[in-house]
């Protein structure tokens, strides 16, 4: 993880977690745990958080205002952490995305988010043809059970899929650690 890397949090907006008109996220309490470790070793390795929003339609649960559509509490950015609003899966369509992390210096982003299969998929696909590496935390994307295959089987297929058209999957154990050996000289151990 030598170049310089950029952390991507992909819509992990409270509409996800439940009590908005729509089941919780599968396996949500996991997810959060696995989001905070990376957004946690990222802050403290000095490595530049993105935190993508979608702003959805009228009436839909990510709708722009609403209560849905606010970052999850426990993931809010911080002071200098970037926030870039999209309306389509794909993070870099129609934003300034590509330009931010033009900015930060970031060749490399590792994506955590949901939802697997659209955004999460779509995203790491659209950095791949812009010439990024691309790092996915296989256990940190999540999606809900379809009318065929449960959320696990989506998550398995997708990420079998990324990885075959070139996205590097690591577990958050291990992302956390390669962040954590990124941390300035003496904050190496906690």
């Amino acid at each position: 993880m030598n170049e310089a890397t950029a952390l991507l949090l992909v819509d992990l907006q409270t509409g996800a977690f439940g009590g908005h008109g729509i089941p919780p996220l599968q396996d949500a309490d996991e997810l959060l745990r696995n989001v905070r470790a990376l957004l946690c070793e990222a802050r403290a390795a000095g490595v530049p958080v993105v935190h993508v929003q979608h702003c959805a339609n009228r009436g839909e649960v990510f709708e722009e205002g609403t209560s849905g559509w606010s970052i999850v509490g426990a993931l809010m950015p911080e002071a200098g952490e970037v926030v870039v609003r999209k309306r389509a899966s794909n993070a870099f369509e129609g934003t300034d995305l590509e330009q931010v992390l033009q900015r930060l210096g970031a060749r490399r982003i590792l994506v955590t988010g949901l939802q697997s299969e659209h955004c999460v998929a779509a995203t790491c696909r659209g950095a791949l043809r812009l010439g990024y590496s691309v790092q996915l935390a296989e256990d940190g994307h999540g999606t809900w059970p379809d009318e065929a295959r449960s959320a696990r089987d989506i998550i398995e297929s997708e990420n079998e899929a990324l990885a075959r058209e070139g996205v590097t999957l690591r577990t958050t154990d291990r992302l956390v650690d390669e962040l954590r050996a990124r941390r300035p000289t003496g904050m190496a151990r906690r």
